[in-house]
């Protein structure tokens, strides 16, 4: 298994010899395949081995990390947004460490149709990372923030409420929380019990998952006085950051949650609240028609703001 896995970051992570680390692991780390409603009702589903990429700008010694995780659809190639933001923040002196939430369940990518695996059960592979991290020489365990994107972006900002603190290892927790164009249109039970700072990036433009519900819940946290920041960049669309993205891509057929706003009842499901019914792939809300495409100006304020971000919550 292991040597499958370092092939594998051979393949999925190959990169130009000017890679701003200077060192690169690969890790199989445990996490779980849980249904939605299993997840939220405190049940944990089948085992399942996943696998993390550490890239650290310095050899030795322990340094301050940000976990990851990748959108729909998948890690992606090196011009991603993944890639991307991990050449930025090794530059910086952070080290990284990539979480591929697909290859282990025999996936490449999923769609809204599908429904494959949940936002939120995903917060078992971040608890699965944390572990792994939490071993690591080359981690500095105090300083490890989590970094999410679309799909990603909606585990990472609720890993941090006070209901899943207790998944995680007691003495090792998230420093900082960060998401980028995650979805927020679901209120969950006790959602607003935020225990770590919290970022929130979107583009206003965004129409596959739009920046409304993300701005309200901003507003949400701000009055319960929670540490909270939420930023949103004028004219950009989903994937912002994703150089790959250069042409504007129109996705017919790509389904998108806009229209919906949905809501945590009892037993963990999740309802629509217009209509009051559980939540599904053919849920009358759901619309078709969805846009990608990279805003060279927002990436470059967005890289500016989280690394204004983790030198406040890390400290340098």
């Amino acid at each position: 298994m292991r040597a499958r896995l370092c092939m594998l970051g051979m393949l999925l992570f190959a990169t130009p010899a000017e890679a701003q680390f200077a060192r690169q692991e690969v890790h199989p780390f445990q996490s779980a395949d849980t249904p939605a409603a299993d997840f939220l009702a405190g049940k944990k589903g089948a085992p399942i081995t996943l696998a993390g990429y550490l890239r650290a700008p310095k050899a030795s010694g322990k340094q301050p990390t940000v976990v990851l995780l990748h959108g729909a659809g998948g890690v992606g190639a090196y011009n991603g947004p993944v890639g991307e933001w991990s050449r930025l923040l090794n530059e910086a002196g952070y080290a990284v460490f990539i979480v591929d939430s697909w290859s282990g369940r025999g996936l490449q990518s999923i769609s809204t149709e599908t429904l494959r695996v949940s936002t939120m059960s995903r917060i078992y592979d971040l608890v699965g990372a944390l572990d792994i991290l939490a071993k690591n020489p080359l981690v500095d365990t105090s300083k490890i923030a989590v970094m999410g994107f679309s799909h990603g972006g909606q585990s990472v900002l609720y890993s941090g409420l006070e209901r899943f603190g207790k998944l995680f290892r007691s003495d090792i927790r998230f420093a900082a929380h960060i998401s980028v164009y995650g979805e927020c249109d679901t209120t969950f039970h006790g959602d607003e019990a935020v225990t770590k700072p919290v970022l929130m990036l979107h583009g206003a433009a965004d129409d596959w998952v739009p920046a409304a519900p993300c701005r309200e819940y901003a507003s949400r946290l701000t009055k319960a006085g929670k540490n909270v920041r939420y930023i949103e960049y004028p004219d950009a669309h989903h994937v912002f950051d994703g150089p790959a993205a250069a042409q504007a891509t129109k996705v017919a057929q790509g389904l998108s949650r806009r229209r919906c706003r949905l809501a945590e009842s009892e037993g963990g499901v999740v309802l629509n609240v217009e209509t009051k019914q559980p939540f599904g792939p053919s849920d009358p809300c759901l619309e078709r028609g969805t846009t990608t495409h990279y805003n060279e100006v927002a990436m470059k304020k967005a890289h500016g703001d989280v690394l204004a971000f983790l030198k406040d919550v890390f400290g340098q």
